[in-house]
């Protein structure tokens, strides 16, 4: 069980190194700016309108429930969804899946 377990914390490493290189030329307004990272569920912070990852503000919060970018007082029901941009994120991630995968099927 504990290799199984390994060998998973293994490869979902490998897909996420992956998805970063796939991605590093994200456009900004699709790039987390705690972490850097590809917002994957795009959410505005109303006190600050900040748009960040949910998963990363909401990690943010467990520890204070403040703005991190003026310390005002924010919890994970103030957060507001942005579907129009997740759904800009997803096409470009779709593209850039289908693009790596074309390619890997060409030099094959």
């Amino acid at each position: 069980r504990v290799a199984a377990l390994g060998d998973a914390a293994a490869r979902e490493a490998t897909a996420t190194a992956a998805d970063a290189a796939l991605f590093d030329d994200a456009p900004d307004e699709f790039v987390d700016p705690i972490l850097g990272t590809l917002m994957r569920e795009p959410v505005l912070l109303p006190t600050s309108d900040t748009i960040v990852d949910r998963s990363v503000i909401v990690r943010c919060l467990l520890s204070d429930e403040i703005d991190p970018f003026n310390r005002k007082p924010l919890t994970e029901a103030d957060l507001v969804p942005q579907p129009a941009l997740k759904a800009r994120i997803d096409a470009y991630v779709a593209e850039k899946r289908a693009a790596a995968a074309a390619a890997a099927a060409a030099a094959a």
